[in-house]
This record gives C-alpha cells, structure tokens and sequence, in this order.
C-alpha cells in the first residue's frame, strides 16, 4: 500500500465568476493552482484570479479522506448548480482526499521494469532539482515566503486533533521497531549539527505547565523496568545538582527523576544544562 503523505484539504473559489473548486495538494495550496479538466479550463478562460481557504491539514489517511468525502458530500460538489443553472464547483467527482481531481487520465499502470531502468539510465549523470536547496518539496519546488507560512499558520491556529485521530496515530505506531540500520542513518544525518543559540535559548525559556508536571509524574509513578532496560540503566551516571555539584549516582536513580528533565535536580555533566550549571558555581 502506498504511504500517505500529510495532505491539505483547501477551496479555491475564483473572484471573478464565483466558480469554486475543493481540493487536495501534499504542497502549498496557495501555490497550487488545483487539477481537474473543468476546473483548469475555466483559469485559461478566466484567468487565475482565485482566493484559496485552506479546510485543514491531515497527517491520517483514515481522518483526510472521512472529511474530504463528507465535505464533498454536504456540499454536493459533483451536482450543485446556482439560480442561473450553473455549475457551483468545478469538480466533475468526488474529492476523497487521496485520489485527486478528473483530469482526463484514466490508466495508471505502475512502470514496468524495463521502463524503470530506461529512466534510470536517462537519468544518469543528471543533477538533482532539490540540490542545495532548502524547504522545498516534489509539490512545492520553491521554498515557502513569510506570508505564505503566516497565511498557512492563521488556518490551522486553534485547530486540535480529535481524540479519535491520536487513538489513530498511537495505535498504528505502537510496536513499531526502529531498525538499527535507520538507527545509524538518523546518527549519521545529526553529526556536527549544533542547536543554533536562538534554538537553545527557547528551551531554556520554556514552560511545563504543572498540570503537564502532573501528568508526567503520574505516568511514572507505576512505571516497571523490564530486566532489559535495568541492565541498560544500570551503572552510574556523572550528574551535576542544582547548585553546580558534580557527583556520580545510579542510572536507574537518575532517570526515575519527576518531572520533565529541565526541571530535574540532577542533569547531566556534560549536557548544556550541566555545563551551565559549572560555570555558574565558578
């Protein structure tokens, strides 16, 4: 099964005739002009004089394609017509979140292998689009503007996730090994990068919540070790207090602390937090 990739939901609706087109794009749906035969025949006719609201952002199959297919359907997207008999939407099917507007193709056979590798050959030697740059995406080949990410922030500012879509993510997360070769590959990508002092000085001045303090400490009041992480954990740890002593105490001990650990008495000698926490009592 093909992985889904987080997708926005949007409607563009066009300023000049009122014609309005729903939508999905995996890029910036300000950017994204949308697909589908009617729809892109009537900016060729028109022009793009369009003004895009974006419905949500979804990073669940199940959740985008219930409220792409609702939406569609409250809305009759395929059948709704004005006072003049015209057409309200531009969408000729039902938008269903992963499959995408008409757009006159009707075959999608995957390559086959002799394809794959006559594209792989013709491709060789060829640079990347994306080398050396940053923030972009297969959808969204330039990097987004500050205006575009404050117009994206305003439409998802205030918007929770159910507790139906976390049961979701949890359950299809749960068991999930990490193997030890992505392991090396994600150790591999963070060497010699360093938090930028701006990134380090909003930890510092970040706030737990005591109800969050709470929560923590009540998750870990039953917590059990297997024997497993006891053999990891045991040993000792070189931790510094919260007046600057260095001491050595047990890793289970260490680890036991309430609390999130920027709040714990004992940290690690050679964590920044640690570092710090030298420096001052010198």
């Amino acid at each position: 099964m093909k992985k889904f990739i987080p997708t926005y939901l949007y409607v563009k609706t066009h300023n000049i005739t009122g014609l309005k087109y729903f939508g999905k794009t995996i890029g910036d749906p300000f950017k994204y002009r949308g697909s589908g035969i009617y729809w892109l025949r009537h900016l060729k006719d028109h022009g793009y004089n369009v003004r895009t609201d974006v419905i949500g952002y979804y990073t669940l199959q199940e959740e985008c394609m219930s409220i792409a297919t609702q939406f569609s359907k409250d809305n009759d997207i395929v059948h709704a017509v004005n006072e003049n008999n015209k057409k309200v939407w531009a969408n000729q099917i039902i938008e269903n979140g992963i499959d995408g507007g008409a757009t006159g193709r009707t075959i999608y056979n995957p390559h086959s292998e002799e394809s794959k590798k006559k594209m792989s050959v013709s491709r060789k030697g060829s640079i990347p689009w994306n080398r050396g740059k940053t923030g972009v995406t297969p959808g969204n080949k330039t990097a987004r503007s500050k205006e575009t990410k404050q117009l994206l922030r305003e439409a998802n500012l205030g918007k929770k996730q159910s507790q139906e879509t976390i049961d979701k993510r949890v359950a299809k997360l749960k068991g999930h090994v990490v193997t030890e070769e992505t392991r090396l590959k994600i150790s591999a990508g963070h060497k010699g990068k360093k938090l930028s002092l701006d990134h380090i000085q909003k930890i510092k001045n970040r706030v737990v919540s005591d109800i969050t303090k709470q929560k923590i400490k009540e998750a870990r009041k039953n917590q059990t070790f297997s024997e497993e992480t006891k053999k990891k954990l045991s040993g000792k740890v070189i931790v510094v207090d919260v007046n600057g002593d260095t001491k050595k105490m047990l890793k289970e001990e260490y680890y036991a602390q309430p609390g999130p650990r920027d709040t714990w008495k004992y940290v690690a000698h050679n964590s920044n937090e640690g570092k710090e926490r030298k420096m001052r009592r010198v």
